[in-house]
């Protein structure tokens, strides 16, 4: 039984649609915010990236954004959780509409959080090439 879920897990780990290029920059664009305000960066979290990407995915198929169930995909040793969602055209604009936003530049900049998945995925919405970010936050 063990040697199966360890081949679900890691099946899952790698069906991840984010490109990992596109999935490093959405981090390293959260953790250069953190830096500039005079905070750790976030390490990357494989499971959250997951949980980030399939509700991207979500979000893609629906051509709408709205946030998920927090605590569903989060590792068990989660003691607070954040989670931010959107869309537009590149990782850069997206970026600084959480940045503009007083509550996503508030998940960004939380002191408490040690932890980040994130996810970047592409679809069409209304004829119009449209990239979906998540970044799903931890303090563990």
């Amino acid at each position: 039984m063990a040697v199966v879920l360890a081949v679900l897990v890691s099946g899952a780990l790698t069906a991840c649609e984010s490109n990992k290029a596109e999935l490093d920059a959405v981090r390293n664009a959260v953790n250069a915010s953190r830096a500039q305000a005079g905070l750790p960066a976030l390490r990357e979290n494989v499971t959250l990236d997951v949980k980030a990407d399939g509700w991207a995915r979500t979000l893609r198929d629906s051509c709408r954004i709205w946030h998920s169930r927090l605590s569903d995909g989060a590792p068990r040793e989660w003691r607070k959780l954040g989670e931010n969602v959107g869309m537009g055209g590149s990782i850069d604009q997206i970026h600084v509409a959480y940045m503009n936003s007083p509550g996503h530049r508030a998940n960004i900049l939380d002191p408490a959080f040690n932890q980040i998945g994130t996810a970047a995925v592409w679809g069409t919405c209304n004829g119009m090439r449209t990239l979906f970010t998540v970044h799903v936050f931890m303090k563990g």
